[in-house]
């Protein structure tokens, strides 16, 4: 049993996240419910994401579907293009979806107040945060407790 944690602010948490998929075996499951097109372009642009893609691993977002958030044609335009780059998408109805987290490989977590594909631009007051963990077994108890393994499954199924 192994169990590591970091806090991350928006810079950080993107570049440790692009050094999670890096090392990934197999799955990446980013939770954001908002996704914004500057961040996303960055995201499927990415090296390590386009490597871990065509290694085989799956890379799953689960966001809002577009009649829920504000700009409706952006987040479709996102959606379109993480599609298009072999990054499976899961659009939940739930009317309150605002749990944000990124679950790698069942190992790692990083969970906190950041929208892992909508991270601003600019720096925030108060600042947001990610904490990453690496713990087999929090993995499993949020998976369990917070999301629900049926609707996990489900997500991963889809």
């Amino acid at each position: 049993f192994k169990a590591a944690t970091r806090i991350l602010d928006a810079d950080g948490f993107f570049a440790s996240l692009l050094g999670d998929i890096k090392n990934s075996k197999s799955l990446v499951v980013i939770v954001s419910p908002f996704l914004n097109y500057l961040r996303v372009q960055r995201f499927v642009s990415a090296k390590e994401v386009k490597d871990s893609v065509d290694r085989g691993v799956s890379i799953v977002v689960v966001t809002r579907t577009a009649k829920q958030v504000d700009n409706a044609k952006e987040h479709e335009r996102c959606v379109k293009d993480l599609q298009e780059n072999k990054v499976k998408v899961v659009a939940v109805e739930e009317p309150g979806l605002h749990f944000k987290a990124v679950i790698i490989d069942d190992e790692v977590l990083c969970i906190g107040s950041i929208n892992p594909l909508s991270i601003p631009t600019y720096r925030e007051a108060p600042a947001d945060y990610m904490i990453r963990f690496e713990s087999e077994a929090l993995v499993d108890e949020i998976v369990e407790n917070a999301i629900g393994r049926e609707t996990y499954e489900k997500w991963l199924s889809v």
